[in-house]
């Protein structure tokens, strides 16, 4: 299986790549593109592909102004943080997609699709109209939320993907980020700040010093004055406002 990816982020390159080789160590991967430019000066090994693999944006624009540039045929599957806009249109026009951060478990399912659709040799259903579906959709729902930290260690800097971040906890003028290796990293902003950077699909602060992510979310409990329980998949424990639980709740539900 020969196949493409369209991603700018190298860590999430890498991530792609290897959850590939490991599912399907007989896959080769022909081509990788970071931008637009890129792609459209090496288009016909388009034509010589299995299967696109694609992230939304990219360093130089959408991967949906490439595809209006170039003729497509090959399924392609989303590799995307936009799900709550997204969803609807890639379930219509039977366009698999993976949503970050994703799981092994989520990755080895997309595949899976793409599997017995193409066994099936069922055609793509990738065409004018699920272009325009999608930019209608992105116009409403792109905003460029923070992807990743420059942290400052010592004589070194590192950095930090904010898919990585389990949890921010406020600590003056300043947060702590708790990443999911058990380490904590000083980042320079204030917790009402990170509220505004932080995409809200993954993100929610759950009272006057905390912002979870729901990627570590593993249980709940109710508590008394209306307040929750939160347990996260690294062993810690935090707890909601009575204010803000309501609005937790609705988010947990994917309804915010």
């Amino acid at each position: 299986m020969k196949i493409i990816i369209l991603e700018d982020e190298i860590p999430a390159f890498n991530k792609l790549s290897n959850q590939l080789l490991a599912y399907a160590p007989g896959s080769k991967i022909i081509a990788w593109y970071r931008s637009i430019k890129d792609a459209i000066n090496e288009k016909e090994k388009f034509n010589n592909c299995d299967l696109i693999i694609s992230d939304i944006e990219l360093l130089d624009g959408t991967s949906i102004e490439l595809f209006k540039q170039i003729n497509i045929s090959q399924p392609i599957i989303f590799c995307t943080a936009y799900n709550k806009y997204l969803q609807d249109a890639f379930n219509t026009n039977g366009i698999a997609y993976l949503v970050k951060p994703y799981s092994k478990d989520d990755f080895h399912k997309v595949m899976q699709k793409f599997e017995q659709l193409f066994g099936k040799k069922i055609e793509s259903t990738w065409n004018t109209k699920s272009i325009s579906i999608l930019e209608n959709l992105l116009s409403k729902s792109i905003k460029n939320y923070k992807k990743r930290f420059s942290i400052k260690k010592k004589e070194q800097i590192i950095i930090k993907m904010v898919e990585d971040a389990v949890y921010f906890q406020a600590f003056g003028d300043f947060c702590i980020l708790f990443d999911n290796k058990g380490k904590k990293h000083n980042i320079n902003y204030k917790i009402s700040e990170l509220e505004t950077i932080l995409d809200p699909t993954y993100f929610f602060r759950i009272n006057r010093s905390e912002i979870i992510n729901i990627a570590y979310l593993e249980k709940t409990e109710l508590s008394f004055r209306n307040k929750m329980n939160i347990q996260l998949t690294t062993n810690i424990s935090l707890t909601t406002s009575g204010s803000r639980t309501p609005n937790f709740r609705l988010w947990m539900e994917g309804n915010t």
